[in-house]
């Protein structure tokens, strides 16, 4: 009899020991399991916002970069300088399997030019640079950050936009002014990228004021078409000017004819060029 209590004493501490095996193994499986739908279904919704929300904060500190260069082209200080920081990308979320956002931030010299022809076949050019943001994110769309000529441009796979407009106004009915933003990069450090921040350093060069009469073509080279002849096309057709708006010659930009027939005659322009020189770097090189 007692080696019959025995054996059921020994089967019942060996079948607890088996429940908390199992138990533990039911618990770990459900842990894992947790853990994969969390990792599934909302880290990807949680880095789409959190990149959407980095997309944002690049739109302001864009805002910012236009206001800083809008300000000393105002101001036109000899030395003046203003810093803003530029955010390339966002981390990932700590202790889950999730990727970093990146991006790339470049000064392009030769990315805009104007020409500006008159009606006797003299043309003037100018080479303005832009300075562009482009994403390279993991789960929201890419997008670039463009500032050229006093524009701030959106650009991503459904089409370009202009987010914040350029200093370009008619005087009057028939006159132009335009203020024109000439990039000039200098001390080397025209571009960065990684996930970082970098300080864009401006600083006020010089200013111009020139008058171009009898204005028959302004031409446009760059990169978003869309953006700036929606800009020119909106703007011009309140004016008592008689134009067209078509591609440039090679496709890269858009030209602006004005003609002088329907009681309207060539305009004048009076241009504005201001010169900031521009770097990516913590410190001021030049």
């Amino acid at each position: 009899m007692k080696r019959i209590v025995k054996n059921i004493k020994k089967f019942r501490e060996a079948s607890d020991g088996v429940a908390g095996i199992v138990v533990a193994i039911l618990l770990i499986g459900l842990f894992i399991s947790a853990i994969a739908f969390v990792q599934t279904i909302y880290v990807p919704q949680w880095m789409e916002q959190k990149e959407s929300e980095h997309m944002g904060e690049i739109a302001n500190q864009f805002a910012q970069l236009k206001f800083s260069i809008d300000t000393l082209s105002v101001a036109t200080q000899p030395y003046s300088q203003i810093s803003v920081p530029i955010t390339l990308g966002s981390d990932e979320i700590p202790f889950l399997n999730s990727m970093k956002s990146y991006g790339s931030l470049n000064i392009l010299p030769n990315d805009y030019k104007i020409t500006i022809k008159d009606k006797n076949g003299y043309t003037q050019s100018y080479i303005l640079g832009s300075i562009k943001y482009e994403s390279t994110n993991a789960y929201y769309m890419d997008q670039s950050y463009v500032y050229e000529n006093g524009a701030l441009i959106l650009s991503q796979p459904s089409g370009d936009v202009m987010a914040v407009r350029p200093a370009f106004s008619v005087i009057g009915t028939e006159d132009l002014s335009f203020k024109i933003i000439r990039l000039v990069g200098i001390g080397g450090k025209t571009s960065a990228s990684g996930y970082g921040t970098y300080p864009v350093q401006t600083k006020f060069f010089s200013s111009e004021i020139l008058y171009i009469n009898n204005v028959q073509e302004i031409t446009i080279y760059n990169s978003y078409n869309n953006a700036w002849r929606n800009y020119f096309d909106d703007t011009l057709s309140d004016s008592a000017l008689n134009f067209s708006i078509d591609n440039a010659a090679d496709g890269h930009g858009i030209t602006i004819t004005f003609y002088n027939t329907d009681g309207a005659d060539f305009p004048e322009i009076i241009l504005n060029l201001i010169e900031i020189e521009i770097q990516i770097s913590p410190g001021w090189i030049g």
